[in-house]
């Protein structure tokens, strides 16, 4: 799949976070879905990053993403300015499912760290269904949670965790998942670190269908370089998937962590 030309038409920068505004050929994309970003930066790094797809706004030829500046590749992209060219591969890989529960049941969306953009993603589009959201992002401390003024915008009020109690309940994410599970929710989606996404899997099976989505290194983005295989069982026989091509959103059950 050929990267496309894209221009940043906004940097909104707060500490080591940026979201970025591309402009150019936008496809339409389902929540969970990712690009392959790469800036005109030469040689190196070689390879695009994975990013998680925020929104996107058809008509203006947008879309957006979260970017946290850690290795060298996300520090570019988080010093971009206006202008500046960036190429593009994507909408790629699965996304979650919107619909095939319960109408009536209202759903739970966990996110923590940077897997909380494709979450508000997904709310915008649940919301716009009229599907009842619990929004529960976990965090480090105060400074590290996102995106609640979008979450606000949306009318969805997020019930917040963080590990040294500056805000919302003092503890993991995962306790407040435990706690909503009373509810009953048609489905749980989540998207976060691993250890979230373990707990979150161990804590639904037999009360509520999860889907979560995987992070992982990835050369090409479209499978063709094997790079972020997982193993994925299904009626009883286990088989490598590609998490950029079959993922990177999986139903819970089907991975081997149960």
């Amino acid at each position: 799949m050929a990267s496309k030309p894209m221009h940043l038409v906004q940097n909104a920068r707060r500490g080591p976070y940026a979201t970025l505004t591309l402009r150019g050929e936008v496809i339409p994309s389902h929540p969970g879905q990712f690009y392959m970003l790469r800036g005109d930066w030469g040689l190196s790094p070689l390879l695009g990053r994975p990013i998680s797809i925020l929104g996107e706004e058809a008509a203006r030829s947008e879309v957006r993403f979260l970017v946290k500046a850690v290795g060298e590749g996300s520090r570019i992209l988080h010093a971009l300015e206006p202008g500046d060219v960036v190429h593009a591969t994507g909408p790629l890989g699965s996304g979650f499912p919107l619909s095939g529960w319960d109408p009536q049941s209202p759903v739970i969306l966990l996110a923590g760290g940077v897997g909380v953009p494709p979450m508000v993603y997904l709310a915008s589009r649940l919301s716009e269904s009229g599907a009842g959201i619990i929004f529960c992002q976990g965090a480090r401390t105060k400074e590290d949670l996102l995106l609640l003024d979008e979450l606000e915008e949306m009318g969805v009020t997020p019930h917040l965790a963080t590990d040294d109690g500056s805000a919302g309940h003092k503890g993991v994410v995962t306790e407040l998942l435990a706690r909503e599970l009373e509810y009953q929710p048609g489905a749980v989606f989540a998207c976060g670190p691993e250890a979230m996404l373990r707990s979150a899997a161990r804590l639904c099976k037999g009360k509520a269908p999860c889907y979560v989505s995987l992070e992982a290194a990835m050369g090409c983005g479209y499978g063709v370089c094997l790079s972020c295989v997982t193993q994925v069982t299904k009626e009883g026989r286990t088989a490598n998937q590609r998490i950029c091509k079959e993922g990177p959103v999986f139903d819970a059950e089907a991975l081997p962590w149960l």
